[in-house]
């Protein structure tokens, strides 16, 4: 079985490919981040050197949260396009393991407070 979520056209390689670029402080400052939330480029006008470093920071900070909103934008419009749907059989399968590990917490949920229960007495 081929993994629909790995390789170019998988769900990671859409969120890699996707990117969104943005400008800041008068275009001195300009990135790139993909759909992952990586900064995959940071070009800084030389010119931006001479801002004072909170400026600077902030003009970066601005750019992030200005491409990060973007791609997020994007990839919300591709995901809506063509949803990723489950691997056949994977639904049924996790809806068994969240079963079970329900039924191991409601487990240990009564074996904790059986033991609380005995050292209230003990008290």
């Amino acid at each position: 079985m081929t993994d629909q979520y790995a390789g170019p056209d998988g769900l990671l390689g859409r969120f890699s490919a996707t990117r969104a670029s943005a400008t800041a402080a008068d275009g001195l400052v300009h990135l790139t981040v993909d759909g992952t939330g990586d900064l995959v480029d940071l070009d800084l006008d030389p010119r931006s050197l001479r801002l004072p470093a909170a400026d600077l920071a902030a003009a970066i900070r601005e750019a992030f949260t200005t491409a990060r909103g973007e791609v997020q934008a994007a990839l919300q419009e591709q995901l809506t396009a063509a949803p990723v749907t489950l691997p056949e059989g994977l639904g049924p399968l996790l809806r068994e393991v969240s079963s079970n590990a329900q039924r191991r917490l409601d487990d240990l949920t009564a074996t904790a407070q059986q033991i609380a229960d005995r050292l209230g007495r003990t008290h």
